[in-house]
């Protein structure tokens, strides 16, 4: 299973998103639900080097790991990574067996 940590802080904005696991759907090089979040997770990366000034992307492939962590955030970084998460969360309820997504507060 795939499962996505969102964070936001107090005033709702995310600031972090850690994607972690295989889905499992089907055998490596076939498996669209991890096709589909790695996907969206590098078009997000590339959205983010346009609008914001201030984040880190990190991936392993062994661990099976993608990491976004905003330190600066505007208006429209808070759009593309609430994108994001709307279209992970959409993934979601078509393969609740494969992705977990879970949205945290961090105070």
């Amino acid at each position: 299973m795939i499962n996505v940590l969102v964070q936001t802080n107090e005033d709702k904005l995310i600031k972090r998103v850690n994607v972690s696991g295989h889905a499992n759907y089907a055998v490596a090089g076939s498996d669209i639900v991890c096709a589909a979040v790695s996907a969206v997770m590098y078009q997000t990366v590339g959205l983010l080097g346009k609008v914001c000034k201030s984040y880190s992307f990190k991936e392993d492939e062994k661990t099976a790991t993608m990491n976004i962590e905003i330190f600066e955030t505007n208006e429209i970084t808070n759009i593309v990574l609430e994108n994001l998460v709307e279209t992970l969360c959409s993934i979601e309820k078509e393969y609740k067996k494969y992705l977990k997504v879970k949205i945290e507060v961090r105070r």
